[in-house]
């Protein structure tokens, strides 16, 4: 995350030194997020707040990048992934989701119509070579929503290139740790743009670099290769007289304690007379720069972490850390991330906030995932916590989700499949029976609460007008955010029951097939995209997506003339409209499920 003023500080005494020929580290989840915003820089002038470059572009850059170092004979050895986060950074994700959730919020009210299209070749002229990493001064792109799905989408990708998927590691820890680890035992320079790095012991052989400052030594002969300006800890200290002082980390305990800038961090480093270094406060600080190993290093789970998503590694890392609780109590309740037995981030989406949440569509996929991995574990529990989105008005404590009981988890996973196979059996592709797959869940789901179906409105109006040549509106971005949270919640599922699995635990017969199902679900980067979305769901209609979806719930078919969407950002005329919706549904005869179970309601079709 960074020492603020620090690095730009230190890197006065760092010397530049060639790369080429050296042995690198790299810092993950630093590179991406670095490439991204350089990509994000390039975007056209009065582009709207939707527009970003894919994640196969941005994937392509990011292996670009690589590759590039590659060709100029820099080895890289290993590319470290947060896997968990500690729990002493449990308070600051958390302010940075409420951070999150309130520009959401504000965007909504700024920006009422939706967003502006993106222009064609928005980002055709991005290139994949060293001088994406390079410093860029910061501009109003660093306000808009974030790709939320960014890092996994990159390391799906890198997991895929035969070239580098070898070298990724997700680790059960935060990777800057891990980098740090690898550089002090085997040497080498870590590539990242954490200055929190600067003052990690890297041994006498090893160097910080960040990624703005690795360059090519002569942009017009490239057999010359790249240099980078090296920082070293141990240089450092001594050039600055701090060796016997407690070096560079006694200057940044200084910086933060007192909030105050290098240079009078490091007088007072010098001057003080103080017993700092024995202080309480101090040995804390440096607590937290040291590796913590929360999964044994001996643990079946490192065999299948590199392949999962981070944020379903973290839940499955602080299952086993309450496993481990459970079995002594001389640890400390802090053993989990938060104050919560179990709980999970989900990525933030860009959605309407005046609209139901689109993670809320797809609660039932998830809970069969929490289900079969909570029956794994002998510590119990009986509910998850779900960050999503936060609000300052209320607790800031997520949202409480039932994890059912095994029984009713194995029955839901006999539903699940056949909802899915009278998918594949009624639509003529797979793309198309994944998106019929959210439809079916926002159609079931509104029928259940008696509400009208966003999908089933957008469905028909794109039947019936052609698509707006400036702008996407607020319900098509929204109904976008609840696909992309179907399919992500399908993808936790998955690996679930793929990590269940592989730590040696039996799956019921239901459970396996499911995942035998889910294996097709595509990769990240083929996931519909707003700029998609109009095509993808006048196709849907064409091949009779909605009558499908209908029958199978055993409703009426829903009249496109009864159906009409907000498209002046009006509040008072959504509601409208959604009321006259749903008097259409009630007049038709549609019946609401008296269960809570989402996939009940075809059981009582079928007895009705």
């Amino acid at each position: 995350m960074g020492i603020r003023g620090f690095g730009q500080a230190v890197q006065r005494y760092g010397v530049f030194a060639p790369l080429s020929g050296d042995s690198v580290v790299i810092d993950g989840p630093a590179l991406v997020h670095r490439i991204s915003e350089a990509c994000m820089k390039q975007r056209p002038s009065g582009s709207g707040f939707v527009c970003h470059p894919a994640y196969s572009l941005l994937s392509q850059m990011v292996i670009g990048w690589l590759n590039e170092l590659k060709n100029h004979n820099v080895n890289v050895r290993k590319i470290y992934f947060d896997g968990y986060l500690p729990p002493v950074k449990w308070d600051v994700r958390r302010d940075r989701l409420l951070n999150q959730s309130q520009h959401m919020k504000s965007l909504v009210s700024s920006q009422p119509f939706g967003s502006t299209r993106m222009p064609e070749g928005a980002f055709d002229n991005l290139k994949a070579d060293l001088t994406l990493t390079r410093l860029v001064s910061r501009s109003s792109t660093d306000t808009l929503p974030k790709a939320p799905f960014l890092v996994p989408a990159v390391l799906e990708a890198l997991k895929h290139s035969e070239d580098w998927g070898p070298l990724v590691i997700v680790v059960p820890g935060e990777a800057d740790m891990y980098c740090a680890q690898d550089i002090r035992e085997n040497g080498g320079t870590l590539l990242t743009s954490d200055s929190d790095l600067l003052i990690q012991d890297l041994g006498p052989n090893g160097c910080v670099s960040f990624f703005w400052d690795v360059v090519p030594a002569d942009p017009t002969c490239k057999e010359l290769g790249v240099m980078a300006c090296k920082l070293s800890l141990h240089d450092i200290n001594d050039r600055l007289g701090l060796t016997n002082i407690g070096g560079l980390p006694r200057v940044a305990f200084e910086n933060q304690r007192g909030r105050m800038k290098f240079n009078t961090a490091l007088q007072k480093a010098r001057d003080s007379h103080e017993d700092t270094l024995n202080s309480s406060e101090y040995q804390t600080f440096m607590k937290e720069l040291e590796l913590k190993e929360y999964v044994p290093s001996d643990h079946p789970v490192h065999g299948i972490l590199s392949s999962m998503d981070p944020r379903v590694s973290e839940v499955v890392i602080q299952a086993l850390l309450l496993e481990k609780e459970a079995d002594s109590s001389t640890l400390s309740a802090k053993t989990s991330r938060g104050p919560e037995t179990l709980s999970i981030f989900l990525p933030i989406v860009v959605e309407n906030r005046d609209k139901r949440s689109v993670w809320t569509a797809s609660t039932n996929i998830r809970q069969i995932a929490y289900s079969v991995l909570h029956d794994s574990m002998r510590q119990k529990s009986s509910t998850i916590i779900e960050y999503r989105t936060l609000d300052s008005s209320t607790s800031l404590t997520g949202r409480q989700v039932e994890i059912p009981d095994i029984d009713e988890t194995i029955s839901d996973c006999r539903q699940l499949i056949t909802v899915l196979e009278k998918l594949s059996k009624g639509l003529p592709s797979l793309d198309m029976q994944w998106l019929a797959f959210a439809v079916y869940q926002d159609i079931e789901r509104s029928v259940s609460e008696q509400r009208p179906s966003l999908s089933a409105a957008l469905v028909n109006k794109i039947m019936s007008q052609s698509e707006d040549a400036e702008e996407y509106s607020w319900d098509l971005i929204h109904f976008t955010g609840q696909v992309q949270a179907c399919l992500y919640s399908l993808r936790i599922e998955k690996q679930i029951l793929d990590v269940v699995l592989f730590l040696g635990e039996s799956l019921p017969p239901a459970a396996q097939q499911l995942r035998d199902y889910l294996a097709s679900l595509p990769l990240i980067e083929e996931w519909p995209i707003v700029e998609r979305m109009f095509g993808l769901l006048s196709d849907f209609g064409n091949t009779n997506g909605l009558s499908l979806i209908t029958d199978m719930l055993g409703i009426p078919r829903i009249k496109a003339v009864d159906l009409s969407l907000d498209t002046t950002g009006s509040t008072k005329r959504r509601k409208r409209d959604h009321e006259q919706l749903s008097r259409e549904i009630r007049q038709t005869g549609a019946k609401r499920s008296p269960s809570i179970n989402p996939y009940a309601i075809l059981s009582q079709a079928s007895q009705d």
